[in-house]
């Protein structure tokens, strides 16, 4: 197995998320696993601002001590 890093998480989740409509069952299963624990640990804020906070290199799950 591989360790993924919380921003690499993040992107992988934005990644999945742009294109959600194209995705195969493994993928989606993934893709929702994502979502649910993000979900989880982030406020409606952070989520909604996710792809901004990526961008600008806010690692918001160390922050929190989520990882």
């Amino acid at each position: 197995m591989i360790e993924i890093k919380s921003r690499q998480l993040i992107g992988l989740y934005l990644f999945l998320n742009r294109r959600e409509d194209e995705l195969d069952e493994p993928l989606q299963q993934l893709y929702n696993e994502l979502q649910r624990d993000l979900f989880s640990y982030l406020s409606i804020e952070e989520i909604e601002s996710l792809e901004e906070l990526y961008k600008n290199n806010i690692d918001v799950l160390q922050q929190r001590g989520y990882i």
